[in-house]
């Protein structure tokens, strides 16, 4: 047990992790769809392990998130209205525990201060949701609730990064900049314009977004961990 909980076990999975992203961003596997569901669905169950074993909290809100993510990327495999909208709501679930999460860990919560460090976050989600608004159905609701979920986690990140100096809120700002850019690529992507190069930067930002969303979970942990012990 302790050679599994070892770092070394946590370094060898994250090596497979972003050798999983970087085969999974240059090769398509359109033509073989059960080794696309095997390689893109590895990613998040991979991350989740990397998270169980260097994780000495294991946070269920978080493990929920990931695997409710999970789903929502299975939904969004078929290109149809209904996947598509289940896709959405969950996603949009998915969405609201980070955003506990984040909320739940920061100490500077001004809402009025957050709400301005949103802007810039809420400026650039609007702009990719006005390209493909034509495009999007029923679920156009659930993704503008989805981008001011997103665009107050970025206003949570900026506004803590600015003015209080933790190695967590470089990872979370770091996450929520990519988020916000993840999203918007994945718009283009699914919605507007089936481009390699939009498929290729989406997975890559799939898996930095969500990789420096965990070292900012587990930056969190070892923080409170410090705070009890003192």
């Amino acid at each position: 047990m302790k050679t599994l909980n070892s770092p070394n076990s946590v370094l060898i999975l994250t090596i497979i992790y972003f050798i999983v992203i970087v085969v999974f961003s240059i090769f398509d596997f359109a033509e073989h769809p059960i080794l696309n569901r095997i390689v893109g669905g590895s990613r998040i169950p991979l991350l989740i392990f990397i998270y169980w074993l260097h994780s000495h909290t294991k946070n269920i809100i978080y493990l929920s998130a990931l695997v409710l993510f999970f789903f929502a990327y299975i939904m969004f495999l078929e290109s149809t209205p209904e996947r598509s909208l289940y896709g959405s709501i969950v996603s949009l679930i998915y969405r609201f525990l980070i955003f506990l999460l984040v909320y739940k860990s920061v100490k500077n919560k001004n809402w009025f201060a957050l709400s301005l460090a949103s802007i810039p976050f809420l400026f650039i989600y609007s702009y990719f949701i006005l390209l493909i608004n034509e495009f999007l159905n029923a679920e156009i609701y659930l993704w503008i609730l989805n981008g001011l979920l997103t665009s107050f986690i970025g206003g949570i990140a900026l506004y803590n990064y600015l003015f209080e100096d933790e190695n967590k809120n470089f990872w979370l700002l770091i996450s929520s900049i990519l988020f916000v850019i993840q999203i918007g690529i994945f718009f283009l992507h699914q919605y507007y314009l089936e481009a390699l190069e939009l498929r290729t930067l989406t997975i890559i930002l799939f898996g930095i977004s969500n990789f420096t969303f965990y070292k900012f979970m587990i930056s969190d942990e070892e923080r409170e961990n410090e705070v009890s012990i003192s």
